[in-house]
């Protein structure tokens, strides 16, 4: 959603008129409609990444769900943008980024301006409203002035607050692309677990569940015996992560046998790894309280 909203922004910029407002119509509406749907995919796309409720079109109701932290670097850098500067140098007062969205809400008053630049095509018999069958739509519509600007920043945000460039704040070797080779791996993004002082046990599919998909008794009394701080199986190919803070004690990368579990240990190679999981990631590295370091002893056999 990200990537499709970045695209709509380039396209609208490549759509709309320069250096002049529109003289028609069909000349704003195109680039306002690529404009309002790549807003609605930049909230999406944070909400979505927060497991926050991304339902609907209403651009003022999708950012109130945003998280606060988030909405907050938004407003910051929002305030500090050129127009926005320019305007109390004048001594105007500036749009909020809640102000700006609010105007996209209603259109014509019987929809919103996500419809009407979905449906303005269309003849007015068509309009689901009473009032509005036969009616003239031809007539002054919102120009974006202060849009283009908000959804630039919270594409912005979005970045931001990326598992990778938070990961990257805490000293994380972690890039695109950057994975180690190896058939077993997943995910477009390698990252260097001992660089954030982790390391990472990738137990095989068949042995952490049966044929049946169930978790095997042994896998889960090994987990309840080492709760890792994360973990995830998602689109790894069957296979189970368990991330753990290391101390002094620096485990060796390769195969290995902890508690009779066979595992494979990644510590100072680059694990591949998808976007989700990194800010997931993230996430569980901000979690204040004490946690139960990895440590093999004699359980480690290879």
């Amino acid at each position: 959603m990200a990537e499709f909203a970045v695209e709509y922004l380039k396209q609208y910029w490549a759509v709309v008129p320069k250096g002049r407002l529109p003289a028609t119509v069909a000349e704003i509406m195109p680039a306002l409609n690529l404009l309002v749907n790549a807003a609605e995919l930049a909230l999406k796309a944070d909400l979505i990444r927060s497991c926050s409720d991304s339902g609907g079109h209403s651009l003022p109701k999708l950012y109130g769900r945003v998280d606060r932290l988030h909405r907050a670097e938004i407003e910051r850098r929002f305030a500090d943008a050129p127009p926005n500067v320019n305007l109390r140098i004048l001594g105007s007062e500036p749009p909020t980024v809640e102000s700006v969205l609010a105007t996209y809400e209603h259109g014509f008053g019987w929809s919103s301006v996500y419809m009407d630049t979905r449906y303005y095509a269309e003849p007015t018999t068509r309009v689901r409203s009473e009032d509005a069958k036969g009616g003239n739509l031809v007539k002054s519509t919102t120009y974006p002035i202060f849009l283009p600007v908000v959804v630039q920043k919270i594409l912005d945000v979005y970045r931001y607050f990326s598992g990778a460039e938070r990961l990257k704040r805490r000293g994380a070797v972690v890039g695109h692309g950057s994975r180690d080779a190896g058939k077993d791996q997943h995910g477009d993004w390698g990252l260097v677990p001992s660089s954030v002082g982790l390391v990472v046990l990738r137990i095989g599919q068949f042995v952490a569940r049966s044929r049946g998909g169930e978790f095997r008794e042994e896998y889960v009394q090994f987990k309840e015996a080492r709760p890792p701080i994360y973990c995830t199986s998602w689109m790894y190919g069957g296979n189970v992560l368990l991330f753990y803070p290391v101390g002094t004690e620096h485990p060796v990368d390769g195969e290995a046998i902890i508690d009779d579990l066979k595992c494979e240990v990644w510590h100072a190679r680059s694990l591949g790894m998808h976007p989700r999981d990194l800010f997931l990631l993230a996430d569980a590295l901000e979690i204040p309280g004490d946690v139960q370091e990895f440590r093999p002893g004699n359980s480690l056999a290879r």
